[in-house]
């Protein structure tokens, strides 16, 4: 039996990650420059405008689920969008973590937390990781299942590598603005953000699992 109060509060959380994130990025061709942005097209570059993009659309398809399971026209939410929410809401939480671990020494956490950037790089992610394992208690995730969590850093990762290794800045490529490059050493960058995706990947996948089986037993 689904815990309906959970399910109206993930509601809410969905609602407002879907709202604010698609506010926010419609405000990028407004005039909203922000951080280490010229306009709009250049957001995209960036994995937290992807990261962020990629959490509202799994929120939106939540929202739709969550209504209809609320409305008792539906009995449970599909698998597939369990585990879309959990991509999602592991590619955000690796942005939250490279922000605060990394980016934060070289920028300046001030910087980074600015503006809209305190809900692409804070608030966001951290709505979407407490909804999905605290509040979207409705089906555990297999531990092989966990690894589709590293797609999006696998794909991203090789676009980064792309334009600022392969084409480089100088060639119209990409500045190195992640910093992943530093001293020629992209091949350690590489391994280190994909061990970090793992480690985030089973870090979500155990918690989500937690709650799932600890509201089983209620």
């Amino acid at each position: 039996m689904i815990d309906k109060r959970k399910i109206k509060a993930a509601l809410v959380m969905n609602i407002i990650i879907a709202a604010v994130t698609a506010g926010i990025v419609i405000s990028y061709f407004f005039g909203n420059t922000g951080v280490l942005r010229d306009n709009g097209w250049d957001s995209f570059k960036f994995f937290t405008t992807d990261s962020n993009i990629l959490s509202m659309v799994a929120s939106i398809v939540m929202i739709i689920h969550e209504i209809q399971l609320l409305r008792g026209k539906n009995a449970r939410i599909p698998r597939g969008v369990i585990l879309f929410k959990f991509v999602a809401t592991v590619a955000v939480t690796v942005t939250f973590c490279t922000v605060m671990l990394f980016l934060g020494f070289i920028y300046g956490y001030g910087f980074l937390l600015s503006g809209t950037a305190f809900h692409m790089h804070l608030v966001g992610p951290l709505l979407a990781l407490i909804s999905f394992i605290m509040l979207e208690n409705l089906g555990t995730i297999r531990f092989r299942e966990s690894f589709l969590g590293i797609i999006p850093v696998t794909l991203y990762g090789a676009v980064y590598l792309t334009m600022v290794v392969v084409i480089g800045e100088k060639n119209g490529g990409w500045m190195d603005f992640y910093a992943f490059n530093r001293g020629g050493r992209w091949y350690l960058t590489v391994l280190i953000m994909h061990i970090a995706a793992f480690l985030i990947c089973v870090f979500v996948y155990k918690l989500h699992n937690y709650f799932v089986k600890r509201e089983e037993r209620k």
